[in-house]
């Protein structure tokens, strides 16, 4: 880091101060019962704060289903460490909301931040369930920076947020440019207002945890990095590639599924959708994760692919299919961009618009597979069909399906690996 531009933000007047709200809520003891006599003052002593946190806790983002309206009705039911965390999040928010920013744009910021805080809570939920309010708070506050270069730097660093093509890209520009990145810049603030270390570290290092030593601040800053991949799938410019990126990571840190991946993506989209109200934000972008999926499902393929040929090439094994000489192929299922397990057919025919084959077991219409072709000097030709009809004939079944798309994983061997926001996360 650029010591002397971390001095500059350090220094600077134009930064915010802490709120009094935020520096009385990290003051106020959890389990404490006097605590929650003094939150309730304080809350009630902020109309701002107080609207918000009445509409989050209204809003099913907790599970309630009775209307809460007052937060002395609140506290027994979602605990004081949570309702803390909620008004902590809130006044940290309007007190860094400055209005329109020149470098990053200011609408888009805020969507980020809240798809960011949702999905932190909903992972934490799942792997972290003792830091759920951490992570909470550390998503919402991660690309604070953003808005410290643009206080400290402005028009340099509008520039810099013009040429970035996505959220991934300023990492490279901003070191390039500055010597430092916007999670460096949010940890200096974060160091600032002297928060707890739990929400500094993953605020400073929520694109590179496997650099944090200490063990429970790292996993804390795992979940914060991996909600913000989970972010670009709502609001990036290549929601396929950070999909995949995920899938990959939930797998291998947590042992969750690509399906309990999709689930878990989907109820972070309809929770945002609860909880940008409550910070009076407009989620704009869609919400519907299945909507996404399905825009980007050939995309998806093609990194799958890409992928599983990387995997293959690092085991030096040959894994792409081969036309067989008795008439059979592999055929392999997929569904939402996963593959499924492959499996042998007899190939009856074959056009540029459609395939014929026959199997023991039924296909049902609307089924998609792909089937590799071998081309002249060693290429792989990869092609997305979808059954259109599947017939009883003898003992098996016909199979007839029309060319749905030519695959091109090549094209996705780099997208595979975001090049400046990998996952890259340590194992238990």
């Amino acid at each position: 880091m650029n010591e002397e531009m971390q001095q500059r933000i350090f220094a600077s007047a134009s930064l915010p101060a802490l709120p009094a709200a935020a520096a009385r809520v990290l003051q106020i003891a959890d389990g404490d019962e006097p605590g929650s006599d003094a939150l309730a003052r304080l809350v009630a002593g902020d109309p701002v704060i107080a609207d918000g946190v009445l509409r989050a806790i209204n809003s099913g983002l907790y599970g309630i289903t009775e209307t809460i309206g007052t937060l002395e009705q609140a506290i027994p039911l979602l605990g004081l460490r949570t309702v803390k965390t909620l008004v902590l999040g809130l006044s940290l928010a309007t007190s860094s909301d400055t209005g329109q920013t020149r470098g990053p744009n200011h609408q888009t910021y805020w969507r980020r931040s809240m798809y960011c805080a949702s999905a932190a809570r909903a992972i934490a939920r799942r792997v972290l369930p003792t830091g759920v309010e951490d992570c909470f708070v550390a998503a919402l506050l991660m690309d604070l920076g953003t808005l410290v270069l643009d206080r400290v730097l402005g028009d340099a660093y509008s520039s810099v947020c013009e040429r970035a093509g996505s959220h991934g890209d300023l990492l490279a520009l901003e070191t390039h440019a500055f010597g430092i990145t916007h999670a460096e810049a949010g940890g200096i603030l974060a160091r600032k207002w002297n928060l707890p270390r739990m929400l500094e570290v993953p605020i400073a290092a929520h694109h590179g945890p496997q650099s944090v030593e200490d063990k429970a601040l790292r996993e804390v800053t795992e979940v914060v990095s991996l909600a913000g991949r989970c972010a670009d799938v709502f609001v990036g410019e290549r929601p396929a590639e950070s999909i995949a990126a995920l899938r990959k990571a939930f797998l291998e840190r947590y042992q969750i599924s690509e399906a309990d991946s999709d689930a878990l993506l989907a109820g972070i989209g309809r929770q945002t959708a609860r909880l940008g109200p409550a910070f009076g934000v407009r989620i704009n972008t869609p919400t519907d994760y299945e909507t996404v999926r399905e825009k980007w499902s050939q995309r998806l393929l093609e990194l799958s692919l890409a992928q599983g040929r990387a995997a293959a090439a690092s085991a030096n094994k040959r894994r792409n299919a081969r036309m067989r000489r008795d008439g059979k192929v592999l055929l392999t299922p997929c569904s939402n961009g996963v593959l499924g397990e492959s499996l042998v057919v007899r190939l009856k025919d074959i056009s540029t618009c459609g395939i014929g084959l026959t199997h023991t077991d039924r296909i049902e219409p609307g089924t998609q597979f792909i089937i590799q072709i071998p081309q002249p000097g060693g290429a792989v030709k990869s092609l997305l069909y979808t059954v259109s009809r599947c017939d009883r004939e003898g003992e098996g079944v016909s199979v007839g399906a029309e060319l749905t798309a030519v695959l091109r994983p090549e094209t996705a061997m780099d997208a595979a690996k975001p090049p400046n926001r990998a996952v890259a996360l340590t194992a238990r």
